[in-house]
């Protein structure tokens, strides 16, 4: 089967892209109920975190260090 490469969004670009990742199933049976609580879907409540842990990562390290959005 032939696959081609996933492409990004350039700097300019605004479109979202889909990201695939495993978790353990514990995790996910977690994520999962911590969404329903937070009236969210999984996928909206697991961007929430990415979101959220990426601010964190970003105030613990060197700015130089960071990607920013539109650079």
């Amino acid at each position: 089967m032939r696959t081609t490469p996933t492409e990004f969004p350039q700097n300019n670009d605004h479109a979202s892209v889909a990201v695939t990742f495993r978790l353990e199933s514990h995790e996910v049976k977690k994520v999962a109920a911590l969404a329903r609580q937070d009236l969210r879907t999984r996928s909206s409540f697991l961007r929430l975190l990415i979101l959220r842990g990426l601010a964190s990562y970003e105030k613990e390290n060197a700015p130089s260090a960071v990607f920013h959005q539109g650079e």
